[in-house]
């Protein structure tokens, strides 16, 4: 039976600086402003760092953690052989929940998409959500047509494992809007693809990065309700960026230490 349980943590982790996209929009959501983050061209985990980081979530008792993998790309991560979907199987395998954000560049190639998906659920039972950023500041679907390729090859992919697989793969969908209220995606195409179980988010566009030199566009802040509250001490969450562990923009912890940040060990 699949590990349906809801986290109790989150983790953001950087994997790397590299992206194949160039957006206007782009910025820093976890970290600071972009101007003083310390992720620069070059910047990238290497997999005994990503390994740590899983074994650090694993350690702590009466927890379930989310590892959030972000990049820039985070497909375009690799080292010796091994790729993202390494990184999801080893996470899912120590009892961890994955989860990975990206702009769904890679999984328009069919093969890319069925290897990827595959590979993973033929390694565990653990759910995989992928998050795809798409929105009208990026090029990665047809704005005419109101259809993404990515999108319609991952439908293709998740349509053709069984019943009991597909419901280990959600994927949806987060739409940077501006305070134009016509700025999120096309109700039609919000249609069409959740008809095939894709689900889509609004988010403000946030004044950080790239996304500075577009403040005359910035929305009003999004009221997200209430989160929800954790037992035990230490944070609910955090980043990870090289060998430190964030809170916002502040440095709180060393990789291989998480323990140090839960006294209760939760």
């Amino acid at each position: 039976m699949s590990n349906q349980r809801m986290p109790t943590h989150v983790m953001g982790v950087s994997l790397l600086y590299k992206c194949n996209f160039s957006c206007e929009h782009c910025g820093y959501i976890y970290i600071g402003d972009a101007e003083d983050h310390i992720i620069h061209p070059g910047y990238r985990l290497t997999w005994d760092q990503v390994v740590t980081a899983i074994k650090d979530c694993a350690s702590l008792k009466d927890s379930y953690w989310n590892m959030n993998y972000t990049g820039g790309e985070p497909t375009l991560w690799e080292e010796e052989g091994k790729d993202l979907a390494d990184i999801l199987i080893a996470t899912a395998n120590a009892g961890v929940l994955p989860t990975f954000n990206t702009n769904g560049s890679y999984f328009e190639d069919y093969e890319n998409c069925h290897k990827f998906f595959y590979r993973y659920l033929n390694n565990t039972d653990t759910p995989l959500k992928t998050f795809i950023s798409m929105d009208k500041f990026h090029k990665n679907y047809d704005q005419e047509k109101g259809r993404a390729k990515s999108l319609d090859t991952i439908a293709k992919v998740i349509a053709a494992f069984p019943d009991n697989k597909r419901d280990l793969l959600p994927v949806h969908v987060i739409i940077i809007v501006t305070k134009d209220p016509n700025s999120s995606l096309p109700e039609e195409m919000k249609k069409h693809y959740g008809a095939m179980g894709i689900t889509f988010g609004d988010f403000p566009m946030l004044n950080i990065g790239k996304a500075k030199k577009l403040s005359d566009q910035m929305p009003e802040p999004f009221d997200f309700g209430p989160m929800r509250q954790k037992k035990g001490n230490g944070p609910p969450g955090m980043v990870l960026v090289g060998d430190d562990y964030y809170l916002g923009s502040k440095k709180i912890g060393k990789l291989g230490h998480m323990l140090d940040l839960y006294p209760d060990g939760v």
